[in-house]
């Protein structure tokens, strides 16, 4: 079984963030594994407060999760990094043991509205992670706050896409859910292409956006662990996530 290396923030709610990670890890067939990087209070509609796991603590896990493997993480999925200390670890971390597979889920704040990285974590981010990264999955605002560019349609997106990219990642997968209209439309990326590709959905009606970035990364990362390439992957993750919304709407 496949083993998928999840780096993320806690959620005392479990609506998203690791709680998240883990269900869809495991849900897709893969062993999860977990270095926890911030503790977080919060609910589906406040954010009471948060704080970064120490960092000699959060190396440990890295490399305690490396070990239980036995050296074979099949990809990687970073979500909340919030401090630069978290980041330099993470880097250095991914650069010795040559991690492949790596989703990186650009976070700034939750959307139960609390900030989930500091400013200079985010400029860090940029510049030595993104590189790294397999694929960056920003959402609009997100996306145009790295890039100072504005998205108002579906048109837009190569732009904001493009610009990303400039920050040396592999691939961008900007999520057009913040976009108006009927169809849920997100674009996709890849070094060297001119022209990306989009993901298209019928837009469903639902109360709470929230941890559904989580799980879309988190599947991602799964199904390239299983083996897909990254327009398989994002296409398997993206019916698992409306499927995941539809059940959660009926239920």
């Amino acid at each position: 079984m496949p083993s998928v290396l999840i780096v993320a923030g806690s959620d005392s709610s479990c609506g998203a963030g690791l709680s998240a990670d883990l269900e869809v890890v495991r849900i897709m067939g893969c062993q999860p594994l977990l270095a926890v990087s911030a503790i977080t209070a919060q609910t589906d509609r406040k954010f009471l407060s948060s704080q970064p796991v120490d960092s000699l603590v959060f190396k440990d896990q890295l490399e305690a999760a490396w070990d239980h493997s036995g050296g074979h993480v099949s990809a990687v999925k970073i979500g909340m990094l919030p401090n630069e200390s978290i980041v330099e670890i993470l880097t250095e971390f991914l650069q010795q043991k040559h991690c492949l597979n790596i989703v990186l889920d650009p976070l700034l704040n939750s959307t139960s509205g609390g900030h989930l990285a500091d400013e200079s974590s985010v400029s860090k981010r940029s510049r030595i992670l993104f590189p790294l990264a397999t694929l960056v999955t920003p959402n609009i605002p997100e996306a145009c706050s790295l890039t100072g560019l504005s998205c108002f349609t579906k048109q837009d997106l190569h732009a904001l896409a493009s610009a990303i990219m400039d920050l040396g990642s592999a691939a961008v997968l900007v999520k057009g859910g913040h976009l108006t209209g009927r169809d849920c439309v997100d674009y996709l990326l890849k070094k060297g292409e001119v022209k990306g590709q989009e993901f298209c959905h019928e837009r469903l009606p639902i109360t709470s956006s929230r941890g559904t970035g989580c799980r879309l990364a988190s599947a991602i990362s799964a199904r390239l662990a299983l083996g897909d390439d990254l327009s398989q992957a994002v296409d398997h993750a993206r019916s698992y996530l409306f499927t995941h919304i539809e059940k959660q709407r009926s239920s």
